[in-house]
């Protein structure tokens, strides 16, 4: 694939993934009670949602920038895995638009894989 297209695919993937978990993320980090009594049925703990959510908007921050996307897009895998697996395993809610958005951050992981390996490794001093 050429270089400029890839670019642009991932960018436009990136966004989109930001987007769509930003305001996910948002939702749950103070959730309603409706919220709440979603992730209750589902077998979770209200406080859950929560952690839900923070990994939802730290995902989403770190997508944005092409040498931490890879590692944005794989914590919203690891989100999504599990959202699949809620839907699929308590049959409450529909599955497919989490399928969806774990499809899309492979992708966004194949897309900035290369930028990952970039990351040049640094000493940090904490003095």
């Amino acid at each position: 694939m050429h270089i400029r297209i890839r670019i642009v695919i991932a960018w436009a993937l990136a966004i989109l993934l930001a987007l769509s978990f930003a305001g996910s993320g948002l939702t749950k980090l103070n959730p309603n009670q409706a919220m709440v009594e979603r992730f209750e049925n589902w077998g979770y703990s209200g406080s859950f949602a929560r952690l839900i959510g923070v990994m939802e908007i730290t995902g989403a921050i770190l997508v944005l920038f092409p040498s931490l996307a890879a590692y944005g897009a794989g914590l919203l895998a690891v989100v999504m895995i599990g959202a699949v697996y809620t839907h699929m395993s308590t049959g409450i809610g529909d599955p497919g638009n989490a399928a969806k958005l774990m499809a899309i951050t492979g992708i966004l992981i194949a897309l900035r894989a290369r930028d990952a390996r970039r990351l040049p490794a640094r000493r940090i001093d904490f003095i």
